[in-house]
């Protein structure tokens, strides 16, 4: 049984274990910082600058050896990362800023850029009109994919409660495969998913255009971790920001796209060249995280969860491992 089916299987108790007792140093290798367990959710073509960084020797070259966990959600992820058996998860800022509230001691210290949601109908559907009444897949009630589609379904004239929404387990694969079953009528997800497993389908809404801008995903830690180890996360951001560059230079996009294609476990050049256009071209050189777009997002889920009214995003998010990055200069802090 693998890492990412046992903690969907105990993330309740995990949870409240998680917050109850203090973070074990052993787990987060005391002796040994530079040997990390990074873990991340979903496999999208926003992780490239992750998968770079470890395949190109980004971080081999920064003293680290770390260890990247695949875990199917950010909702699995995030007990894991709070009872310390990883050091950073790469996923939802939302659930991170859920399980802040709580009372988990998280920080965000990087970010990617908004996701490219759409809200994706089936074939049949037209018009906005015709969801009334549909199954629409999201990750959970809370989660990215869920505030995504309530703000697509307002800029569309309609109300959340005229869908009924359907939480689907294990990442946003998962909700595509319960698309193409016909379970659901319709999903906020970035196409390239659609695309790779040739799938019919229609758009009605793009959350980027319409100026709906719910962040990618997050690199986040423990204000414990960061505290004791700012020098292993120092590496880990320059190592993520340097994969970046290199990504980002037009002579090195024959062999992104190689890496894209191990990973996704693709060949399609077509599904290959839609990743590195969706994902590399508007990345950010410096992963920032931006704020306002975070408590934009935060305040409307505040309505389920009223916690998250008292949040100190500012608190939450430490942007300094970026910025000093960006004051050295990538390749010449060494």
């Amino acid at each position: 049984m693998n890492l990412a089916t046992i903690l969907r299987r105990v993330f309740p108790f995990c949870l409240i274990v998680a917050l109850l007792l203090p973070c074990n140093a052993r787990l987060f290798a005391a002796a040994a910082p530079n040997r990390l367990k990074i873990g991340y959710a979903s496999v999208t073509g926003n992780r490239i600058s992750l998968w770079t960084a470890q395949e190109k020797g980004f971080f081999s070259r920064s003293g680290l050896q770390p260890e990247l966990i695949f875990i199917a959600s950010s909702a699995a992820g995030m007990p894991a990362l709070i009872a310390g058996e990883i050091a950073i998860f790469s996923g939802s800022p939302e659930t991170g800023a859920q399980a802040a509230a709580g009372g988990a001691d998280l920080v965000i210290i990087a970010s990617n850029e908004p996701t490219q949601y759409k809200l994706i109908v089936q074939p049949s559907i037209k018009r906005a009109e015709e969801l009334k009444g549909k199954k629409v897949g999201i990750d959970r009630l809370g989660g990215s994919s869920h505030y995504a589609t309530r703000r697509m379904l307002e800029k569309l004239g309609l109300k959340s409660s005229d869908v009924e929404f359907l939480s689907i387990t294990g990442g946003g694969s998962e909700r595509v495969v319960a698309f193409r079953s016909g379970i659901v009528s319709a999903v906020a997800s970035t196409i390239e998913r659609f695309e790779r497993a040739k799938i019919p389908y229609h758009y009605l809404i793009d959350a980027i255009d319409t100026g709906i801008r719910i962040i990618g995903s997050s690199y986040m830690t423990t204000r414990r971790f960061r505290d004791q180890n700012r020098e292993v996360l120092q590496k880990f951001v320059r190592a993520v920001i340097e994969a970046t560059h290199w990504i980002k230079d037009p002579k090195n996009r024959a062999e992104a796209i190689r890496i894209y294609s191990r990973y996704l476990r693709t060949d399609d050049a077509t599904v290959l060249e839609l990743n590195y256009k969706l994902y590399v071209e508007p990345m950010a050189l410096f992963p920032h995280t931006n704020v306002d777009d975070l408590q934009s997002n935060l305040a409307a889920l505040a309505e389920s969860n009223p916690k998250l009214r008292d949040l100190k995003v500012s608190e939450l998010v430490d942007n300094s491992f970026v910025r000093r990055v960006q004051q050295e200069g990538v390749g010449q802090a060494r």
